[in-house]
């Protein structure tokens, strides 16, 4: 399933899902949240899913059962009032969180094809939000080679996302 018919099949729920979201989150930022998490398990179960289960009821169970995940790891603060007039962001903000989703997966595609030790300290920098000082005591390399890894392994990266994008 492509972006295209992603967005025809479940953009028709998008304002049930975030009532039900803020119903469940209490407040706007957590219901986005929480609705943007929901479209990113659909967007990754997608080519799973089979086409009669993709049902209203469906996404709102699904929807509930990543709340009670969320609310047990993170223990989101429920105890905000709730306002019954609460509209869902523009539909643009969830096009572009979905394009933003798709060229994510694309990026953390392309970092597995680096040299493991480039992808390694890459995700280190960026996903982990390491310090240039604690991956040199990981890696055991100076902070002067790190920057050079660093630098080639970003170039590299924007290249093969530039041919595969043709941007």
């Amino acid at each position: 399933m492509d972006a295209r018919e992603f967005k025809q099949r479940f953009l028709p729920h998008h304002r049930r899902l975030y009532r039900v979201a803020y119903h469940l989150t209490g407040n706007a930022q957590d219901a986005e949240d929480l609705l943007q998490d929901t479209y990113l398990k659909l967007w990754q179960k997608r080519d799973d899913l089979r086409h009669e289960t993709m049902t209203e009821a469906y996404l709102v169970t699904l929807m509930q059962n990543l709340f009670r995940d969320q609310r047990r790891l993170k223990r989101i603060d429920t105890s905000e009032d709730i306002d019954d007039h609460a509209e869902p962001p523009d539909e643009r903000n969830l096009t572009h969180a979905v394009e933003t989703q798709d060229e994510a997966r694309q990026v953390e595609a392309l970092m597995d094809g680096l040299p493991r030790r480039d992808s390694s300290i890459l995700r280190m920098h960026l996903v982990e939000d390491k310090s240039y000082e604690e991956i040199e005591r990981d890696t055991g390399l100076s902070q002067g080679n790190i920057r050079v890894i660093m630098t080639r392994a970003k170039q590299k990266l924007k290249q093969q996302y530039k041919k595969l994008t043709k941007r």
